[in-house]
C-alpha cells in the first residue's frame, strides 16, 4: 500500500506552483470567503462586458429579452484548507515557502490561525536543509517561539546569500596575526608578537593575553579542557582552559621539533604537530611523551589534519599525504598542485587544500582523486576552512572568498577587510573572523540584531 504521506509528497511541486501563484496575486482581484464568493465585476465600464440579456431559444435561434439580464462572471471558490482536518492543512503548509505562508495570514481568519500555528513553523525549520538549533535541554520545544526563530535564521541565510555583514576590527596584537579560533564567547589569537589573546566576541575587548613562547606562534587549537599553541621557537605549549576568563596556566612544553612548529591539532588521546623540519609528530595528550615521528614528506609540512585513525598533511613539495596514526605509515599521495601547499582541511571524507599555485582543490579522501579546483585568488591560498556546505578561504591576494563545496561556485568575494596577507580564517553558522599581517583581526558578523541563541 502506497505511503499516503509519499503520495502527498509526490503532487507537492505541481500543488506548490499553483498555490503560491495563488496566492500570491492582487488580494483585490481575488476575494476568498469561508465557503465561497461571488467573483467581483469586470472593472470594463462597458456593461455588456459584465452583463447579458442574449439567450437561445428552443430552436436554437439566439434570441434578446430587453427585460432580463444575467451576470455572467458568477464563479463559486471553495476554501479547501478550512474543509480540510486541522492536521492535514498544517502539514501541506509545511512545504510553502516563507514568504507566501506570510502572505496567508492576510487571506482570511482561518487561514491566519493556521499560518501561526507553533508546530507548524518547528516542522518548516526542521526541514529546512542544514539548519540546526541547540536548544538546552531545559527547555521545552513547545516553548520554543518557532516562528521567530525561523524568521531569524531565514533572515541570516539571506544575509549570508547576499554578503550582508556588521564588520569590527579588533586591534591590540603589535604584529602580525598567524592564527585563530572562536566559539559563541571568545576569540582566541595567536601572534608574531610572542602572545596570545583573548578576546569577547560580543564587546571585542580583549580580557587576557598570555606569554610564554619566545618567539612567534603560529598556530593553536582549544577545547573546553585544554589550548594548545605551537611556536617559530620549535616548541609547543599545552594550557589549562577550564578557568579561561580568569587565568589560563601552562600545563607543560613539548620539544622535539627542530625547526619552527608550522601547525597543530589534538583530539582526545593525541596531539599531532608538523614543522618547518619537514616532520610530523604524535603525542601522547595526557602525558606530551613523542609517540612516534612520521617521515616523508620532503620539505617544510605547513598544515596537518587529524581525523580518527587518519593524519592528513600538507607540505612545500606540493604534496599531500594521508597516513595511519597508530602505525605511523603514509598510506596514499594527492597529486595535483603544482606549487607548494600552505593549508589543508580534512573531515572524514573530503580534503580541501590551498596552494602557492593560487588555488584550492577539493580531494576525495578514499581514491587521491581530485573532484574540484576552484580558480579565484590572484595568489597564494593561505587558509581554508569549511563545513558540509562552503568553502571559505584567505590569501595573500588580501581577500576572503566563499565558496559553495558542492558546485565549487564561488558565492561571495570580500575584499576591503585587511590591508595586507590573509593568514588565518574560520567561520561559523553567524560569523567569518580573519586575521592579517596588518594586526588586525576582522570579525564580519551576518547575526547584527538577530536573536541566535538556540542557532547553530
Amino acid at each position: 500500500m502506497k505511503n499516503p504521506k509519499n503520495a502527498l509528497l509526490g503532487g507537492k511541486s505541481r500543488f506548490l506552483k499553483i498555490f503560491t501563484k495563488v496566492i500570491n496575486e492582487d488580494p483585490k482581484n481575488r476575494p476568498i470567503t469561508r465557503r465561497h464568493s461571488i467573483a467581483p465585476p469586470n472593472p470594463n465600464p462597458n456593461p455588456k462586458s459584465q452583463y447579458s440579456n442574449t439567450h437561445f431559444g428552443p430552436n436554437g435561434v439566439e434570441v434578446e429579452d430587453e427585460g432580463f439580464f444575467t451576470v455572467e462572471n458568477l464563479i463559486t471558490r471553495i476554501d479547501f484548507l478550512i474543509n480540510l482536518p486541522y492536521e492535514i492543512a498544517a502539514y501541506i503548509l509545511m512545504f510553502v515557502d516563507f514568504q507566501t505562508l506570510c502572505r496567508m495570514a492576510r487571506v482570511s481568519r482561518a487561514w491566519y490561525c493556521i499560518s501561526r500555528d507553533n508546530e507548524l513553523w518547528h516542522s518548516m525549520y526542521v526541514m529546512s536543509e542544514g539548519w540546526k538549533t541547540n536548544i538546552p535541554k531545559d527547555v521545552l520545544t513547545g516553548d520554543v517561539d518557532w516562528k521567530n526563530l525561523f524568521k531569524n535564521r531565514h533572515t541570516l541565510a539571506t544575509r549570508w546569500k547576499k554578503g550582508e555583514c556588521e564588520k569590527r576590527y579588533l586591534k591590540g596584537h603589535l604584529d602580525s596575526v598567524y592564527c585563530i579560533q572562536f566559539d559563541e564567547h571568545k576569540i582566541v589569537t595567536g601572534s608574531r608578537d610572542k602572545t596570545i589573546k583573548f578576546w569577547d566576541i560580543n564587546t571585542g575587548n580583549c580580557f587576557q593575553t598570555l606569554y610564554g613562547h619566545d618567539l612567534s606562534v603560529l598556530c593553536l587549537q582549544y577545547n573546553e579542557k585544554i589550548m594548545v599553541s605551537g611556536s617559530s621557537d620549535t616548541t609547543i605549549i599545552i594550557w589549562d582552559m577550564q578557568n579561561y576568563n580568569q587565568a589560563v596556566s601552562q600545563i607543560r612544553r613539548l620539544s622535539g621539533h627542530s625547526a619552527g612548529v608550522l601547525d597543530i591539532c589534538f583530539d582526545g588521546n593525541h596531539i599531532v604537530s608538523c614543522s618547518k623540519d619537514s616532520t610530523i609528530k604524535v603525542w601522547d595528550v595526557n602525558t606530551g611523551e613523542c609517540l612516534r615521528t612520521l617521515v616523508g614528506h620532503r620539505g617544510p609540512v605547513n598544515a596537518v589534519q587529524l581525523h580518527g585513525n587518519r593524519i592528513i598533511s600538507a607540505s612545500g613539495d606540493a604534496l599531500i599525504k594521508l597516513w595511519d596514526l597508530e602505525k605511523g605509515i603514509c598510506i596514499r599521495d594527492f597529486i595535483g598542485h603544482t606549487r607548494g601547499l600552505a593549508c589543508v582541511q580534512f573531515d572524514g571524507k573530503w580534503v580541501v587544500s590551498g596552494s602557492n599555485d593560487k588555488t584550492i582543490k577539493i580531494w576525495d579522501v578514499e581514491t587521491a582523486l581530485c573532484i574540484r579546483t576552484l580558480e579565484g585568488h590572484t595568489d597564494l591560498v593561505r587558509t581554508i576552512h569549511f563545513d558540509e556546505d562552503k568553502i571559505v578561504s584567505g590569501s595573500y591576494d588580501q581577500t576572503v572568498k566563499v565558496w559553495d563545496l558542492k558546485t565549487g561556485k564561488q558565492l561571495l568575494d570580500f575584499k576591503n577587510g585587511h590591508t595586507s596577507w590573509v593568514f588565518d580564517v574560520q567561520f561559523s553558522t553567524t560569523k567569518i573572523v580573519s586575521t592579517s599581517q596588518d594586526q588586525i583581526i576582522l570579525v564580519m558578523d551576518f547575526a547584527e540584531d538577530l536573536d541566535t541563541r538556540y542557532i547553530i
